[in-house]
Protein backbone atom coordinates (compact mmCIF):
# COMPACT_ATOMS: atom_id res chain seq x y z
CA UNK A 1 0.00 0.00 0.00
CA UNK A 2 1.47 2.94 -1.09
CA UNK A 3 1.42 6.11 1.32
CA UNK A 4 -1.01 8.14 -0.59
CA UNK A 5 -3.11 4.99 -1.05
CA UNK A 6 -2.55 4.90 3.00
CA UNK A 7 -3.21 8.58 3.68
CA UNK A 8 -7.08 8.47 1.31
CA UNK A 9 -8.10 5.35 3.38
CA UNK A 10 -7.62 7.30 6.60
CA UNK A 11 -9.17 10.34 5.11
CA UNK A 12 -12.08 7.86 4.37
CA UNK A 13 -12.42 7.17 7.98
CA UNK A 14 -11.96 10.42 8.88
CA UNK A 15 -14.55 11.54 6.56
CA UNK A 16 -17.39 8.98 8.37
CA UNK A 17 -16.57 10.25 11.85
CA UNK A 18 -17.01 13.81 10.44
CA UNK A 19 -20.57 12.63 8.55
CA UNK A 20 -21.74 11.57 11.76
CA UNK A 21 -20.60 14.88 13.75
CA UNK A 22 -21.67 16.66 11.48
CA UNK A 23 -25.33 15.50 10.91
CA UNK A 24 -25.69 15.14 15.04
CA UNK A 25 -25.18 19.28 14.45
CA UNK A 26 -27.91 19.62 12.07
CA UNK A 27 -30.51 17.24 14.08
CA UNK A 28 -31.28 20.16 16.35
CA UNK A 29 -33.25 22.02 14.01
CA UNK A 30 -36.27 19.39 14.05
CA UNK A 31 -36.23 19.80 17.81
CA UNK A 32 -38.34 21.25 20.77
CA UNK A 33 -38.35 22.03 24.22
CA UNK A 34 -37.65 24.90 26.24
CA UNK A 35 -34.32 27.01 26.29
CA UNK A 36 -33.34 25.42 22.93
CA UNK A 37 -34.64 27.83 20.49
CA UNK A 38 -31.72 29.97 20.06
CA UNK A 39 -29.87 26.60 19.87
CA UNK A 40 -31.92 25.00 17.27
CA UNK A 41 -31.66 28.49 14.75
CA UNK A 42 -27.51 27.91 15.32
CA UNK A 43 -28.30 24.22 13.85
CA UNK A 44 -30.47 25.51 10.97
CA UNK A 45 -27.95 27.30 9.79
CA UNK A 46 -25.02 24.23 10.30
CA UNK A 47 -28.00 22.13 8.50
CA UNK A 48 -27.73 23.94 5.21
CA UNK A 49 -24.46 24.97 5.26
CA UNK A 50 -23.48 21.03 5.71
CA UNK A 51 -26.25 19.71 2.77
CA UNK A 52 -24.35 22.09 0.56
CA UNK A 53 -21.11 20.92 2.36
CA UNK A 54 -20.13 24.81 3.03
CA UNK A 55 -17.61 24.31 5.32
CA UNK A 56 -16.72 28.04 5.72
CA UNK A 57 -20.65 29.11 6.93
CA UNK A 58 -20.56 25.84 8.88
CA UNK A 59 -17.79 26.83 10.98
CA UNK A 60 -19.49 30.01 11.98
CA UNK A 61 -22.08 27.45 13.70
CA UNK A 62 -19.20 25.75 15.97
CA UNK A 63 -18.75 26.92 19.17
CA UNK A 64 -14.76 28.31 19.24
CA UNK A 65 -13.86 25.46 22.24
CA UNK A 66 -14.69 23.01 18.91
CA UNK A 67 -13.28 24.74 16.69
CA UNK A 68 -9.96 25.25 18.46
CA UNK A 69 -10.27 21.68 19.81
CA UNK A 70 -10.64 20.24 15.75
CA UNK A 71 -8.10 22.52 14.93
CA UNK A 72 -5.42 21.47 17.79
CA UNK A 73 -6.20 17.52 16.75
CA UNK A 74 -5.49 17.85 13.22
CA UNK A 75 -3.68 20.83 12.17
CA UNK A 76 -0.51 18.90 13.48
CA UNK A 77 -1.21 15.93 11.15
CA UNK A 78 -1.57 18.73 8.22
CA UNK A 79 1.85 20.22 9.61
CA UNK A 80 4.07 17.23 9.41
CA UNK A 81 3.84 17.11 5.70
CA UNK A 82 5.60 20.28 5.37
CA UNK A 83 9.19 19.81 4.50
CA UNK A 84 12.06 21.89 6.71
CA UNK A 85 15.51 21.44 4.93
CA UNK A 86 19.24 21.42 6.87
CA UNK A 87 19.20 25.06 7.37
CA UNK A 88 16.01 24.94 9.03
CA UNK A 89 14.09 26.50 5.70
CA UNK A 90 10.80 25.93 5.03
CA UNK A 91 9.07 24.81 2.09
CA UNK A 92 7.05 27.35 0.06
CA UNK A 93 4.38 24.65 -0.45
CA UNK A 94 3.84 20.87 0.86
CA UNK A 95 1.59 17.74 -0.65
CA UNK A 96 -1.51 16.72 1.47
CA UNK A 97 -4.13 14.64 0.28
CA UNK A 98 -2.48 14.47 -3.21
CA UNK A 99 -2.64 17.92 -3.83
CA UNK A 100 0.30 21.04 -3.23
CA UNK A 101 -0.84 23.58 -1.13
CA UNK A 102 0.95 27.09 -0.29
CA UNK A 103 2.42 26.90 3.37
CA UNK A 104 2.65 30.58 3.95
CA UNK A 105 -1.48 30.48 3.35
CA UNK A 106 -2.02 27.09 5.48
CA UNK A 107 0.65 29.10 8.47
CA UNK A 108 -2.03 31.77 8.26
CA UNK A 109 -5.42 30.21 8.55
CA UNK A 110 -7.61 31.03 12.05
CA UNK A 111 -9.27 27.77 13.55
CA UNK A 112 -12.44 28.50 11.36
CA UNK A 113 -10.53 28.71 7.76
CA UNK A 114 -8.61 25.76 8.99
CA UNK A 115 -11.63 23.84 9.33
CA UNK A 116 -13.15 24.89 5.93
CA UNK A 117 -9.94 23.67 4.52
CA UNK A 118 -9.22 20.56 6.14
CA UNK A 119 -13.02 19.51 5.33
CA UNK A 120 -13.08 20.78 1.86
CA UNK A 121 -9.59 18.55 1.16
CA UNK A 122 -11.18 15.34 3.07
CA UNK A 123 -13.88 16.17 0.60
CA UNK A 124 -11.90 16.53 -2.13
CA UNK A 125 -9.82 13.30 -1.91
CA UNK A 126 -12.95 11.44 -0.95
CA UNK A 127 -16.22 12.72 -3.36
CA UNK A 128 -18.50 9.81 -2.39
CA UNK A 129 -18.37 11.37 1.43
CA UNK A 130 -21.07 13.85 -0.29
CA UNK A 131 -23.81 10.98 -1.28
CA UNK A 132 -23.52 9.78 2.02
CA UNK A 133 -24.44 13.53 3.87
CA UNK A 134 -27.63 13.67 1.56
CA UNK A 135 -28.81 10.18 2.54
CA UNK A 136 -28.16 10.91 6.31
CA UNK A 137 -31.40 10.47 8.48
CA UNK A 138 -32.11 11.73 12.03
CA UNK A 139 -34.34 11.16 14.96
CA UNK A 140 -34.45 13.45 18.07
CA UNK A 141 -34.72 10.69 20.81
CA UNK A 142 -34.68 13.89 23.64
CA UNK A 143 -33.44 17.26 25.34
CA UNK A 144 -31.71 18.23 28.16
CA UNK A 145 -30.96 21.95 29.33
CA UNK A 146 -28.02 22.61 31.71
CA UNK A 147 -28.10 25.89 33.67
CA UNK A 148 -28.03 29.04 31.40
CA UNK A 149 -25.61 27.99 28.47
CA UNK A 150 -25.68 24.00 27.59
CA UNK A 151 -27.76 21.69 25.84
CA UNK A 152 -27.57 18.16 24.98
CA UNK A 153 -29.86 16.78 22.24
CA UNK A 154 -29.97 12.69 22.53
CA UNK A 155 -30.00 11.94 18.69
CA UNK A 156 -30.36 8.65 16.51
CA UNK A 157 -28.77 9.38 13.58
CA UNK A 158 -28.30 6.75 10.06
CA UNK A 159 -26.74 7.13 6.97
CA UNK A 160 -24.74 5.20 4.67
CA UNK A 161 -20.87 5.93 3.18
CA UNK A 162 -19.07 3.87 0.29
CA UNK A 163 -21.86 0.99 0.95
CA UNK A 164 -21.32 1.04 4.60
CA UNK A 165 -24.16 1.76 6.82
CA UNK A 166 -23.83 3.49 10.21
CA UNK A 167 -26.50 4.02 12.82
CA UNK A 168 -26.30 5.24 16.67
CA UNK A 169 -27.52 6.74 19.19
CA UNK A 170 -25.29 9.84 20.57
CA UNK A 171 -25.34 12.80 22.86
CA UNK A 172 -24.94 16.82 21.15
CA UNK A 173 -24.17 19.08 23.35
CA UNK A 174 -24.25 23.06 22.40
CA UNK A 175 -23.01 25.84 24.31
CA UNK A 176 -23.94 29.79 24.20
CA UNK A 177 -21.15 31.56 23.07
CA UNK A 178 -21.72 35.82 23.21
CA UNK A 179 -25.78 35.19 23.52
CA UNK A 180 -25.91 32.50 20.72
CA UNK A 181 -26.00 28.05 21.11
CA UNK A 182 -23.52 26.56 18.99
CA UNK A 183 -22.31 22.99 18.72
CA UNK A 184 -19.97 21.52 20.28
CA UNK A 185 -17.53 18.65 19.31
CA UNK A 186 -18.77 15.22 21.00
CA UNK A 187 -16.46 13.52 23.08
CA UNK A 188 -16.48 9.98 20.93
CA UNK A 189 -15.76 12.15 18.04
CA UNK A 190 -12.78 13.51 19.85
CA UNK A 191 -11.04 10.20 20.38
CA UNK A 192 -11.71 9.21 17.50
CA UNK A 193 -10.50 11.67 15.39
CA UNK A 194 -7.24 12.07 17.77
CA UNK A 195 -6.65 8.22 17.04
CA UNK A 196 -6.89 8.79 13.53
CA UNK A 197 -4.91 11.97 13.28
CA UNK A 198 -1.74 9.59 15.07
CA UNK A 199 -2.30 7.27 12.32
CA UNK A 200 -1.72 9.93 9.48
CA UNK A 201 1.45 11.04 11.32
CA UNK A 202 4.47 10.58 10.55
CA UNK A 203 6.68 7.22 11.02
Amino acid sequence: MTKRTSTLNLAVLLGHLCIVAMVMAASCSSGGGGGTGEASKAANAAHDAYRATDWTTYAQALHPDGLDRYQSILRPMVESAIQVDSTGAVADSFQWLGRSLNTQEFMNMSAAEFFAFSMTEILTAVPQLQAAMSSAEIEILGETVEGDTLVHVVVRTSAEAMGIGMSEVSVLTTKKHEGVYRVMLSGQLEGLITAIAQNMGPR
